[in-house]
């Protein structure tokens, strides 16, 4: 059972991970404040229709991010249990 959420976790955040990695139309003149706003378009996994909009400041994107990697590291030093 363990697993398997470990595993739906880890599914859940691959998309915002990847769409996070890939976006580097950030590139304004005020790129040194923390309080603007960064808005992010990211598709559904196998659908070119439903998209969802993200926007949240630079200082939020950085703790999701963190947060991301973190989660990713614990998932990764888990180790499998013999049954």
């Amino acid at each position: 059972m363990r697993r398997f959420i470990a595993l739906a976790v880890a599914l859940a955040l691959a998309p915002a991970t990847a769409a996070l990695a890939d976006k580097k139309s950030d590139q304004s003149p005020d790129m040194g404040d923390p309080n603007r706003i960064i808005c992010i378009k990211a598709s559904k996994p196998g659908t070119r229709i439903v998209t969802s909009r993200s926007c949240h400041t630079a200082v939020e994107w950085a703790l999701l991010r963190r947060e991301q990697r973190q989660t990713v590291e614990k998932l990764q030093q888990l180790k499998p249990r013999a049954y």
